[in-house]
């Protein structure tokens, strides 16, 4: 999006069910203004387009990054300066249930229609990260309020973990938005510390806490 990044309602963020929109249909498993058209794709473009098209985003928006924390930045800020958060689709059971049928079928339209929620942002990293060499983890749980005072039996939110040198770095890019500060992406949210992480996400997967 070449306006840069939207505002989102509030500074707190939205109750995402990420879980109860994604998992039951796929199942477990500084500013940067980039001019990329990803326009092209559309809901019949073949998987080999897609991932060859995913590939040149990657590379064209890490094109000046040498470090491995550099390259996983340049995407993070990218995705939260170009993709908005999709309020239609998270107010549509229908959108949902033709949109989340593969991850493959997430990021295509994430792309096409320049918006997401917070799994659609969290495949789309995972997929640009993987195309510059950085090993990333879609990690699902619980957010905010619900991580300690709501039981549920499916996880509300979806986030990031990536490895930079040998050592896995959580981070959010939903909160990045909806947090936003000046204007921008709150870098917060981006390598946040794992205690800092814990106070508002749970994983469903203790791993994922990196408290360890």
């Amino acid at each position: 999006m070449k306006n840069g990044i939207f505002i989102l309602l509030i500074s707190v963020v939205l109750p995402i069910s990420s879980w109860g929109q994604i998992g039951n249909l796929i199942g477990h498993t500084t500013s940067i203004s980039n001019e990329v058209n990803t326009t092209f794709i559309t809901e019949k473009t073949d998987s080999k387009a897609i991932a060859s098209e995913i590939s040149l985003l990657a590379q064209s928006i890490t094109k000046n990054s040498i470090s491995e924390e550099q390259k996983a930045k340049a995407i993070f800020l990218w995705i939260a300066n170009n993709i908005s958060y999709d309020n239609e689709l998270h107010n549509s059971k229908a959108l949902q249930k033709k949109i989340y049928t593969s991850e493959e079928n997430v990021v295509r339209h994430v792309l096409n229609r320049k918006r997401a929620l917070c799994g659609g942002y969290a495949f789309l990293y995972e997929k640009l990260c993987g195309e510059v060499g950085l090993d990333v983890a879609v990690i699902h749980g619980y957010s905010n309020e619900f991580a300690t005072k709501v039981k549920r039996s499916k996880p509300n939110h979806t986030w990031n973990a990536v490895k930079l040198n040998g050592k896995w770095q959580l981070l959010d890019i939903t909160w990045a938005i909806s947090h936003s500060r000046d204007g921008g992406p709150n870098l917060f949210w981006f390598k946040t510390p794992a205690k800092d992480f814990l106070k508002t996400h749970r994983p469903e997967n203790r791993n994922w806490t990196l408290t360890r």
